[in-house]
């Protein structure tokens, strides 16, 4: 049984953490940190909550702590748990830049360090993963990336650059740089360029383009376009000599699409995730499986895709942007 702590209880952590930390038979909850708002649940689960760390060195022991606070005031809660704790498993976004994030998680086992990037865990994702290294279409040419909508989230958290870290591209579109670059795993990224715009610090459009390095064939083109300018199809296209095979990352119900080069039928397939039977095919599937995967790395002393020395590439490629 792994003793875990929980520091903040936004939207994200009451309605999908907490229910599948609550689910998973591996996991106790010792406690919660929440300085700014009433949890009542807590009460009737007998589960302590915490205002403050000042007094962290009296809350129960615990191995992992769950960080699910905005990224601009996780600083202070680095320092306050650092050696106190065994594990951390941190919500993303989660650095931006590489210096950022080694300077984080250099105290800790690489097992025992995770960072919310759980698409990794979709069976859609791990299905293209499996296409692309078993070259069954042949090697990958080029990828695009996609995800674009005209809202932008109000809010404290969403309009303050600071306590968000970014914009749309830190805030939501990392989630579609990881699972794109954990498919197809690259050996390095080389910015070509990019176009990043802002409003009130916070940036709402992004056009860029990468060169994947990869080990046995030829450099890949990468566009990414993260917007609040345009609505998008919200999709990665993995392009190979004859045919490009469609991920649609936030569609539950849209399994990816195979798509012939010049047929003259037009016709698209289908890759079935529930015939494959790769992984979980909901949002709900795929944190459950990417919790169970983290813990048992953690109990397991093995480091796994989870981890967050496995997630390095992403951070390099928003440091880039960021940075062109």
């Amino acid at each position: 049984m792994v003793n875990l702590g929980i520091i903040g209880s936004g939207n994200v952590v009451k309605a999908q953490h907490f229910p599948l930390l609550m689910a998973n038979s591996d996991v106790n909850i010792s406690w919660v940190l929440e300085p700014y708002n009433d949890l009542p649940l807590m009460k009737v689960l007998n589960i302590p909550v915490f205002k403050s760390l000042d007094a962290f060195d009296n809350f129960p022991s615990v191995d992992i702590v769950f960080i699910g606070t905005p990224y601009g005031v996780r600083p202070p809660i680095y320092d306050a748990i650092r050696g106190k704790v065994k594990g951390i498993y941190c919500e993303k976004p989660f650095a931006k830049s590489v210096k950022e994030h080694l300077a984080i998680t250099n105290d800790y086992e690489d097992y025992t360090f995770s960072i919310g990037y759980n698409r990794r865990a979709l069976g859609h994702v791990n299905i293209i993963k499996n296409i692309i290294h078993d070259g069954v279409f042949g090697d990958l040419k080029e990828v695009r990336c996609e995800y674009g909508y005209f809202t932008i989230k109000s809010g404290r958290f969403h309009s303050d650059a600071e306590l968000s870290g970014g914009g749309i591209l830190f805030e939501s579109g990392v989630h579609w740089i990881d699972a794109m670059l954990f498919s197809i795993q690259p050996n390095d990224v080389e910015i070509i360029n990019a176009m990043v715009e802002y409003n009130a610090g916070l940036d709402i459009h992004t056009d860029a383009e990468f060169l994947l390095k990869m080990d046995n064939q030829e450099d890949i083109d990468c566009k990414i376009l993260i917007t609040h300018l345009q609505k998008t199809e919200d999709k990665i296209s993995y392009v190979f000599e004859h045919v490009t095979v469609e991920l649609y990352l936030y569609d539950e119900s849209q399994p990816p699409l195979v798509i012939p080069h010049n047929a003259s039928n037009n016709k698209t397939y289908e890759i079935n995730n529930f015939l494959v039977g790769i992984g979980p095919s909901t949002a709900v599937g795929q944190g459950a499986k990417y919790w169970e995967d983290y813990i048992s790395s953690f109990v397991n002393k093995k480091v796994s895709y989870t981890n967050a020395s496995e997630c390095l590439m992403t951070t390099k490629v928003i440091e880039q942007i960021y940075g062109f």
